[in-house]
């Protein structure tokens, strides 16, 4: 198979499965909303924001550094076995440990005490994630197997929350299915890695997890700091501001973060083939295309904003069309900062500058929410994730420039 033919492949499978992650919870998003409520579809949303904390403890970086590495191993059974089975066994302990961290917090902060249910039913999430060995199809660029089950599961219990969830009293019935849904995408992700790959799970030695563990380690650091500034707002929102301005700011983030979902795929596809091949060429040809789809889509964006807010909220979100104008400007951005991220500077040796050009905005962004926390508004907090963005991007562009990492050889 041709390098583009297994590129565009592989891209149409996460292309297909990212609009699937976002396009169904899209369609039950204006149900959930009428039904519960803004107070409580903002209980929902920051619910999710605070377990996603979890979600990347337990990535742990993992689809970076084990998708790169097993791209380069794909062909040595014995080493893929290795490394799934670490890095599975790190997942588990890690998903422990974050559980009783989440216990704890419900436990003792009395904000998340009051809904500590919907809290722990959306931890399922986490497991769900505990078992998804999504590096694994990544690096050795088969994505069309966990397109197939991440598909039937999602549309089951897509259908499903239409079904059960009636009211602002069934809160907890929409994390609970969603979590079900993410389990078994896991659990179907292990089988066909054991039947359909042959990969053979083992007990790993604590030599091999901390090896993994350590490769990890620079792209945690890098992952949890972009949280900062993206999940930490919902978040801080929420604390700072109560449910209902959460609902608010979160159904403009959800819109905006369906947008930029798009760009994940490709980030997903060229990561593991440019580790492997080098081919700048044809990463420089996909990067303009990229660049000039993502302006088409953010204008339209911009200009159709309130039309989309009401279409999907309905009436007493107009604040949200204010916060999502701002959002797509901090897209234009954000697409060309990804694709020159791990894509290129990470996929060609230079992880650390990806990781610090995620870690020091994401200080700042930290530092502007902590000093205008008593005075904090949603639209200030929009506004601080526009710069923090536009400063990620300055900062990969530079080491691209100094690195000459477009240069064609």
């Amino acid at each position: 198979m041709s390098d583009k033919k297994k590129l565009l492949e592989n891209f149409s499978a996460l292309a297909f499965m990212q609009i699937l992650n976002y396009l169904l919870p899209f369609i039950t998003l204006p149900y959930l909303v009428r039904v519960l409520g803004p107070e409580k579809y903002g209980v929902y949303i920051f619910s999710q924001a605070f377990v996603q904390y979890f979600m990347i403890i337990v990535d742990f970086g993992f689809d970076l550094s084990a998708s790169r590495e097993i791209s380069i191993n794909r062909h040595n059974k014995e080493k893929l076995n290795e490394i799934v089975s670490s890095i599975l066994g790190i997942k588990v302990i890690l998903s422990i440990i974050s559980f009783c961290i989440l216990v704890l917090a419900v436990t003792l902060v009395p904000t998340l005490r009051e809904y500590w249910t919907v809290h722990i039913f959306t931890f399922g999430f986490v497991l769900g994630n505990m078992l998804l060995t999504l590096c694994f199809y990544q690096g050795i660029e088969r994505m069309k197997f966990i397109t197939i089950f991440n598909a039937s599961a999602k549309i089951i219990f897509t259908i499903s929350i239409f079904i059960f969830v009636k009211n602002e009293n069934d809160l907890i019935i929409a994390p609970l299915l969603n979590s079900l849904g993410y389990i078994l995408v896991g659990i179907s992700s292990i089988i066909v890695m054991k039947k359909v790959f042959h990969l053979r799970l083992q007990l790993p030695s604590i030599k091999e997890m901390k090896y993994h563990f350590q490769s990890s380690l620079e792209f945690f650091w890098s992952r949890l700091a972009v949280s900062f500034y993206t999940t930490s707002n919902i978040f801080v929102v929420g604390l700072a501001l109560g449910p209902t301005a959460a609902g608010i700011f979160g159904s403009a983030d959800k819109l905006f973060k369906g947008m930029v979902s798009l760009y994940s795929p490709l980030n997903s596809v060229l990561y593991p083939y440019v580790a492997y091949s080098k081919n700048i060429l044809l990463y420089k040809k996909i990067l303009k295309v990229a660049i000039v789809v993502n302006l088409i889509l953010c204008v339209s964006a911009f200009v159709f904003s309130d039309f989309i807010v009401y279409l999907v909220f309905g009436s007493g979100y107009e604040q949200s069309v204010f916060l999502l104008r701002i959002m797509v400007c901090a897209a234009i951005f954000i697409m060309p900062s990804i694709l020159l991220g791990y894509p290129l500077l990470g996929a060609l040796g230079k992880t650390k500058h990806v990781n610090n050009s995620a870690i020091y905005p994401s200080i700042c962004h930290i530092l502007l929410l902590v000093v205008s926390f008593s005075f904090l508004s949603v639209e200030l907090v929009v506004f601080y994730t526009l710069i923090t963005e536009v400063l990620v991007f300055t900062y990969r562009a530079y080491g691209v420039k100094k690195y000459q990492l477009l240069k064609v050889v």
